[in-house]
């Protein structure tokens, strides 16, 4: 991992790039100075084998004039005893273009050379290349002291040596490269590290900062423009804690006021459902004291009922506000819909409401409490069966599973939920029923929290309602 980073450090990619820009630079000079020394050693050498042509051909001309085969011989094969000796091949002709003599150093020059033209015009040497063997062909006159031509002289001279000398210079040329390019990424990673230190201590500092380190500082180093950025990081992180903490701060005092708010608003719906029947039971009270009666069953009947109705509203109440902790395991959906429906089929009858249900028979089993969710979809299927109770209607209950998760759709065709009223329907006390206390679908929509899954609500007033839940699987 720390090699990985290292590689993708813009450091090491600076000091790539010096490298780079070292050995295109080496290489290239290298072959240059190798093409010039190749050229200055390619003269040199024709310039060595001119002169032995040239100095072969005087120590020849003596026995040629004689005849003396055997002498000639001998000096062109003398000439090739050394082993420095450049010379190959050699041999010589007379004035009648025969072969006189002919000698050579090893067996692959021992074919005879390409035929010369022996023009007796020739005054000077002739040079040529081999097209298969590293050598450089020479022809040459030999001539008496009187420059009359007297004979040829025909001599080969090696490259190996130009070759042998090339390859040492290109090695040293490599080696010396190599050791540059080292050093210049040594040196490279030094430098771009310099550079670069001020770039690295700031990048510190942000992932203290990400990390949610506010107000951290760093040294301000550099120069120029990167020094204007550690001072204005600097200010920045200061700022930013300033700031993240008058949020904090700002934060708390609104969550105070909003526990505040919640606090005040459930009260006043708590009081407003309790002062209804207690102001009924007033009223009852009020009317037998000044009448000086005694209470009849029927007065007792409506109190019970009162009272019946507050301790209805504080149950609904307590259950809201301290939700009992509900034990989670698998639970087939399936088989809590099968339960609400035997529960409501009956009222469904009495309604005159056709129940439509789409159930996959291999439903996905979700994370949950049975009777929670049970509680869920009764209280979602009796407000569908009030909505279009004395009118009639379809129910419409579909499960599904799709993108990881199950989701159940309740419709109804009653008469809708105006539009101004939908975002009201799951607070606390909200109701437009005569007898209810707007805590079915508040503890609706908590339950379906508690199950990690989410409830949506869509409806168009005068056509019906439908609503969406939906649970991870």
């Amino acid at each position: 991992m720390k090699l990985g980073k290292f590689f993708n450090s813009i450091a090491f990619r600076i000091s790539v790039a010096i490298a780079v820009v070292i050995a295109a630079t080496t290489i290239t000079v290298g072959e240059i100075i190798l093409k010039e020394e190749r050229e200055t050693l390619e003269h040199e050498l024709i310039s060595k084998g001119r002169y032995l042509a040239e100095l072969l051909s005087h120590n020849v001309r003596e026995p040629l004039l004689n005849n003396d085969n055997k002498t000639v011989l001998s000096i062109i094969e003398g000439s090739m005893i050394s082993k420095d000796s450049l010379i190959v091949y050699a041999d010589v002709y007379d004035r009648k273009d025969s072969l006189i003599a002919d000698a050579y150093r090893e067996q692959r020059y021992s074919m005879p050379l390409p035929p010369f033209n022996l023009d007796k015009s020739l005054t000077d040497v002739e040079i040529k290349e081999d097209a298969d063997l590293p050598v450089y062909h020479f022809r040459l006159p030999v001539r008496s002291d009187a420059a009359e031509t007297v004979g040829f002289l025909r001599l080969s001279i090696s490259k190996e040596p130009l070759y042998r000398t090339l390859a040492d210079t290109r090695q040293k040329i490599y080696l010396i490269g190599a050791a540059i390019i080292f050093i210049g990424i040594m040196l490279g990673l030094m430098a771009a590290r310099k550079i670069l230190k001020p770039i690295i201590v700031l990048n510190e500092g942000v992932k203290q900062v990400g990390e949610g380190e506010l107000g951290v500082e760093v040294p301000v180093i550099g120069m120029g423009e990167i020094k204007e950025l550690a001072g204005s990081f600097n200010k920045m992180s200061v700022k930013l804690k300033e700031l993240v903490d008058a949020i904090k701060a700002a934060q708390k005092n609104l969550v105070r006021t909003e526990k505040l708010y919640a606090v005040g608003e459930f009260s006043a719906g708590v009081a407003h459902e309790i002062r209804n029947p207690l102001t009924s039971i007033k009223m009852l009270f009020q009317m037998v004291k000044s009448r000086k009666e005694t209470m009849s069953p029927k007065d007792i009947e409506v109190i019970e009922k009162e009272i019946n109705r507050i301790d209805r509203i504080i149950q609904s109440f307590l259950a809201f506000a301290r939700p009992e902790k509900i034990e989670m395991g698998e639970v087939n959906i399936r088989d809590v819909l099968d339960d609400v429906i035997t529960i409501t089929r009956p009222k469904m009858g009495q309604c005159e409401i056709r129940l439509e249900q789409t159930f996959p028979v291999d439903l996905p089993r979700i994370n949950g409490n049975y009777d929670a969710l049970k509680q869920v979809f009764l209280n979602l299927v009796l407000n569908a069966i009030q909505a279009m109770e004395g009118r009639g209607g379809t129910l419409g209950i579909e499960s599904m599973a799709v993108d990881g998760a199950i989701s159940i759709v309740v419709r109804d065709t009653g008469m809708g939920i105006p539009e101004k009223y939908l975002k009201k329907v799951f607070d606390p006390f909200y109701t437009t029923k005569k007898d209810g206390t707007g805590m079915g679908l508040a503890m609706t929509h908590n339950i379906v929290n508690d199950h990690s899954g989410s409830i949506d609500i869509d409806s168009v007033f005068g056509h019906g309602t439908s609503v969406k839940v939906k649970f991870p699987i």
